[in-house]
């Protein structure tokens, strides 16, 4: 027998709980499937790790105890929290312009037991750092919304200490999700010719987002994200690392309608798994390209 109608709702709310990914919004929450992670770490690294387990790793690979990290743009802090908790012997600091939110982020990391875990107030459009006070400035999904992005790099690069790195996971494709015309075309026709109509809940065709509904909803949300790499090279940085994670064609399909897809259902699984084939298809092709990525960045 089939699961009510909102059971893969729930499996799909609890994966994003278990894996540091509860601030993710509307129009990114069908990375919380886990079929779909499973995808984009297999893309990404080549294996099966959370994508903050990936975070981890690049962490200790080049910090010390005794290295400072700075959150721009981190919310409530949740991914923070996982950082702070897994290395007691570093400092973190989140920057967020909301005083609501960061209080109850204050709270959750007391709740915790991390000492090492400070939130501040503060605009990252108008970011202002201390020269060389940071070992690593982490993008965990809110570079993308930083419009201010020459000053924002600028910043970042005096305020990194000698050795000092971006590490980030972001979302790199157009502007204000307005999708490409290869999006619009191959997203229509997958959805045409390998989603079932119980999944096309939201849209049967891909458009460019509603700038009216995604400004109502954000007014930062990928103001200028394809522009991210382009401003950060321009800024005197070099990618030493680089690992796409692709979502092109993923992204305008799923979103809106992931909680259709159930993960213990292989039916569904089995249409997942065919929109991996195609996309990656398209990309071998060059017809698409990476809208979401994890880099490392330092001065050049």
């Amino acid at each position: 027998m089939p699961p009510p109608p909102d059971a893969s709702q729930r499996v799909v709310e609890f994966w994003t709980r278990q894996h540091g990914l509860a601030d993710r919004g509307t129009h990114d929450n069908f990375l919380a499937h886990p079929l779909v992670q499973g995808y984009l770490c297999l893309r990404s690294v080549g294996g099966f790790i959370g994508m903050m387990d990936a975070v981890v790793n690049q962490i200790r690979d080049h910090t010390r105890p005794g290295a400072r990290l700075f959150s721009p743009g981190c919310g409530r802090g949740d991914k923070e929290r996982i950082l702070a908790a897994a290395f007691p012997d570093r400092e973190l600091v989140g920057l967020d312009l909301t005083p609501e939110i960061l209080e109850l982020a204050r709270e959750d990391a007391a709740r915790a037991g991390l000492k090492n875990l400070a939130f501040v107030q503060g605009d990252f459009n108008r970011l202002e750092l201390e020269p060389r006070s940071f070992d690593v400035v982490l993008g965990l999904g809110s570079i993308h919304h930083v419009e201010a992005l020459e000053r924002f790099w600028d910043e970042v690069r005096r305020a990194l200490r000698p050795g000092g790195i971006v590490l980030a996971q972001e979302y790199i494709g157009p502007n204000r999700m307005q999708w490409s015309a290869a999006q619009v075309r191959e997203g229509t026709r997958v959805l045409a010719e390998l989603v079932p109509e119980e999944h096309k809940v939201h849209h049967r065709t891909v458009v460019p987002e509603s700038l009216e509904a995604l400004l109502a909803d954000d007014p930062s949300e990928a103001v200028r994200s394809a522009e991210i790499l382009p401003t950060l090279r321009a800024a005197g940085f070099a990618l030493p690392g680089y690992a796409g994670a692709a979502c092109a064609l993923l992204q305008p399909v799923l979103m809106h309608q992931i909680h259709t897809f159930d993960p213990r259902n292989w039916e569904h699984n089995h249409v997942l798994t065919g929109l991996f084939r195609e996309e990656d298809r398209l990309m071998r092709a060059g017809v698409l390209g990476d809208d979401f990525a994890m880099f490392l960045a330092q001065p050049a």
